[in-house]
């Protein structure tokens, strides 16, 4: 039994919104997206380094909690869903990482924005319910904040004396 918000985002039939979604489903335009808001909003190599190892890391993490639990999309048996599990969503997680490398800065309310359209477009198109979604915001906090740590330690090559 599908939750009340997917529900809700499911029932949202605007063509433009649907178009866009797909758009970002296809993996490499949505990493260039990923990657181009990413170096609109921060100019210093060090944290974009940074936030790319974050990237990195949130995305290794759910793809494995992904294999781990298993748990069919909610489009399981169409022949437009993708053939992977659905928990964590991996555009979620991605999003939500670039949107916790932004808390500090003014521009954060568009990486919000932007976190929140993307977690829409994948409940809208019906390839993941809200507990999907809502599994990739722990994933990316914890990605996020072990490499701020690691990169404050100077365990990272480019943090410490950087101080981000």
């Amino acid at each position: 039994m599908m939750d009340a918000i997917t529900i809700l985002a499911a029932s949202v039939n605007e063509p433009l919104l649907r178009s866009i979604g797909l758009l970002l489903d296809d993996n490499i335009i949505y990493g260039l997206v990923i990657v181009a808001l990413l170096l609109i909003g921060e100019r210093r190599l060090g944290k974009i380094t940074k936030v790319m190892l974050a990237l990195a890391l949130a995305l290794l993490l759910a793809t494995g909690l992904k294999n781990l639990i298993a748990e069919e999309r909610p489009c399981a048996g169409q022949d437009w869903c993708p053939h992977d599990f659905a928990f964590p969503s991996l555009h979620a997680t991605a999003a939500f990482t670039l949107m916790i490398a932004f808390l500090n800065k003014r521009s954060y309310p568009a990486y919000l924005a932007f976190a929140l359209f993307v977690c829409f477009t994948r409940l809208n198109l019906g390839m993941h319910d809200f507990q999907d979604i809502a599994g990739a915001l722990p994933v990316a906090l914890i990605s996020y904040y072990l490499v701020d740590i690691l990169w404050r330690s100077g365990a990272v090559k480019g943090g410490k004396k950087d101080g981000f």
